[in-house]
């Protein structure tokens, strides 16, 4: 499987993104990082965006020029899929395409979609004219892949992929691990009343998008009350992340923006918001949080902290966040777009007060995620054997100013390899997301190419988040 070269990186990276890849720890765990910064960058301001910017986004970087797809909603609340262009991720154009005739005007940025849960990829085995994708669901009729030359003009499939309603942001990639599609869509575990039904994600493959995949309704999620309505997905695909019993009752999964990581595409990072609901199914407030995975089948949830939280209240972001599948490389930093609501889920009525939605920029260190983070009084972890798949060791960490991380290595049978213990070690006190690894001065691990080894680290006061050899 080829790894991706983007801004300078390269080569294979060890996160910390699956416990089972540390043998022994103390003193030491993992923590969710949230971004280090954010920023709104984008606000309702079109007539199309009269009601609200909705809730989800797309962003993917060509060649340094930003496009992000994002829906907006009108005054009647009709949906609409809008594009939006920058080459700083700060400053935004709309620009106006001349596509879709809006109220005798085609001076917007609309592209022609109506749907308004789906996200936009790149297909790399697609048909000439059909490279860009959005699998998106008509309630009416069902899931349908929509495809484009450009990601502006806009072309729906006869025949829908899917006989259901999933009413979230579904998520399709290209998989170069399993060589397939993979589907992120909404399902739903029935606990009693069809009102009282959870959200959960579900996961899919599929060889081809271009035919109806055969996945038939089991008849369990036919809504009671609408007889006209498609059916819910209840047991028919596999659930691979869900609220649990550690979570306040009225939790559920709203949706995961799950995608390989750019950086290293044998890791998946997976940003869900986790909505509690109160009054009824479509009233409450909504966080995001981080799950990793090594197959995107088995997601971590780590300590569980918030990744993004809602603000203070009357703000922007006060009540609902998303974050949406897209993540830019530039230099050091991980840029990520993602909505934020001052009102409430299903608050329609104070949007048509004033507009609602925002677009949020958030920053994030490179593999900064997850972390495994030395305690005050100090703490060792040892990993499991590794290869070494390069003549020098880096880390990305963060010391403070008062911490410290050392580093020795160990054989597949866990003894001390001479010259690589920690007698020897050049101590690190820095924040980079590069450090490199010296013993007496000595950088090269040369020697120990293909060997299996395992990496132990010693440290105080420090954040690690991950490792490399290059």
């Amino acid at each position: 499987r080829g790894v991706p070269y983007l801004d300078g990186w390269s080569g294979r990276r060890h996160l910390f993104l699956d416990p089972a890849s540390i043998d022994r720890f103390e003193g030491a765990r993992l923590t969710i990082n949230p971004p280090q910064s954010s920023q709104v960058v984008i606000r309702p301001d079109r007539p199309w965006e009269q009601l609200m910017i909705s809730l989800y986004t797309t962003v993917i970087d060509e060649n340094g020029r930003l496009r992000l797809w994002y829906i907006c909603r009108d005054a009647d609340n009709r949906p609409n899929l809008a594009y939006a262009e920058s080459t700083d991720g700060v400053r935004w154009i709309k620009p106006e395409l001349g596509i879709v005739d809006y109220h005798g005007s085609k001076r917007n940025n609309l592209v022609g979609v109506s749907s308004l849960d789906g996200a936009v990829f790149k297909d790399p085995r697609a048909h000439p004219g059909e490279e860009y994708v959005y699998v998106g669901s008509a309630q009416s009729e069902g899931v349908f892949r929509y495809f484009s030359p450009d990601g502006l003009r806009w072309q729906r499939d006869a025949r829908a992929l899917l006989p259901f309603r999933s009413d979230t942001q579904n998520v399709v990639f290209w998989d170069d691990l399993s060589q397939t599609y993979i589907l992120y869509l909404r399902g739903w575990n029935l606990t009693g009343k069809w009102e009282e039904r959870l959200r959960k994600v579900v996961r899919l493959g599929a060889g081809k998008l271009t035919e109806p995949l055969p996945v038939t309704p089991s008849g369990r999620g036919n809504n009671p009350t609408n007889r006209e309505d498609r059916p819910r997905i209840v047991d028919e695909i596999p659930t691979v992340l869900a609220a649990d019993a550690r979570d306040p009752i009225g939790t559920d999964v709203y949706n995961i923006s799950a995608q390989p990581y750019p950086l290293d595409s044998r890791w998946y990072v997976g940003f869900p918001s986790f909505f509690l609901r109160e009054k009824h199914i479509s009233d409450g407030r909504l966080e995001v949080h981080f799950v990793g995975s090594r197959d995107g089948i088995d997601w971590q949830r780590y300590d569980r902290r918030g990744y993004a939280k809602p603000g203070l209240a009357g703000e922007d972001n006060a009540n609902l966040v998303f974050i949406g599948p897209g993540i830019v490389v530039r230099g050091d930093e991980l840029w990520q777009f993602g909505t934020g609501f001052r009102n409430r889920h299903g608050a329609v009525e104070q949007r048509k007060e004033r507009p609602d939605g925002v677009i949020y920029r958030y920053i994030q260190r490179v593999d900064g995620f997850v972390s495994l983070d030395f305690a005050g009084e100090g703490g060792r972890a040892l990993t499991r054997p590794i290869e070494a798949d390069g003549p020098r060791l880096f880390v990305n960490v963060d010391t403070g100013a008062l911490g410290t991380l050392r580093v020795g290595l160990r054989d597949a049978a866990r003894n001390p390899i001479p010259g690589f213990g920690f007698e020897e070690f050049d101590p690190i006190r820095t924040n980079s997301s590069r450090s490199e690894v010296s013993w007496q001065g000595r950088t090269s691990v040369a020697a120990l190419s293909g060997r299996g080894l395992q990496v132990e680290f010693r440290g105080e006061r420090t954040k690690l988040f991950s490792f490399f050899f290059d």
